[in-house]
């Protein structure tokens, strides 16, 4: 599905693209290759290549993959797709050892499992990652020129992309905040408000136009404003609007 002429949705349980455990899977289209952010949960990995594919190009032109956490809905399907582009997977310097060689209780796919979040049958996929992404790090990759932004909160090891395409300034954000200001906490280990008081503010005045969140809606104008309501909701004294809940205020 394309949504500007250098950014694609080529994954996505919510847009019935893919596979039921598939967070939103973008394709970037670069003047020197392609970049998936996210991956997906690893069931439809085919799939998802196939999408690449319709629209017009070469799965194999996929020169990176840059996963913005290693929950599973976006991160089991790097294996698969590493392996049949030949790609670079990217992942947070301070998950990397768990999603090479991490055991179901390291990453926590047994208690997902035991809430009813993941089917019994669900397997967590290994994957070597090729480079460890740091806080601040400018990452080059198919001519395109990404921001790595470490957001804490949802998850320990949350990468935001900044990166401009076609004037516009991008921000990918995993499951960091969505549209309307809602934060992605979750009743989780790892996923704390201390995360976000201590993290957030990264986000404050990046002029952001176009908000690409990891499920549910996307935005290209305006996005500064959802990351600003966000912001206001950790400066306040309650309970955020947070995942789940999914009340939007624009």
């Amino acid at each position: 599905m394309r949504i500007t002429e250098s950014i694609y949705l080529v994954g996505s349980l919510q847009f019935g693209l893919s596979g039921p455990w598939d967070c939103h899977v973008y394709l970037l289209k670069g003047p020197e290759g392609l970049v998936l952010i996210d991956a997906g949960g690893g069931t439809h990995d085919e799939q998802i290549l196939r999408n690449v594919e319709r629209e017009g190009f070469d799965p194999r032109d996929v020169c990176a993959l840059l996963l913005t956490h290693n929950h599973f809905d976006h991160s089991c399907g790097a294996a698969r797709l590493r392996a049949l582009t030949g790609c670079r997977v990217y992942l947070s310097e301070v998950s990397r050892e768990q999603l090479e060689r991490g055991t179901e209780t390291d990453v926590g796919l047994d208690l997902a499992k035991a809430m009813g979040i993941y089917p019994s049958d669900f397997r967590y996929r290994h994957c070597p990652v090729d480079h460890a992404v740091r806080d601040g790090e400018v990452i080059e990759v198919g001519g395109l020129r990404f921001e790595a932004i470490a957001v804490a909160g949802h998850s320990p090891d949350s990468i935001c992309y900044l990166v401009e395409l076609e004037g516009r300034r991008n921000l990918f954000v995993g499951d960091v905040l969505f549209y309307g200001g809602i934060l992605g906490l979750i009743n989780f280990p790892g996923s704390t408000m201390e995360g976000y008081r201590r993290d957030l503010h990264k986000l404050a005045g990046l002029r952001i136009d176009g908000l690409f969140p990891g499920h549910m809606l996307f935005t290209l104008r305006d996005g500064q404003r959802h990351i600003d309501a966000a912001l206001e909701q950790c400066r306040r004294g309650v309970i955020p609007r947070s995942i789940g809940q999914f009340e939007l205020i624009f």
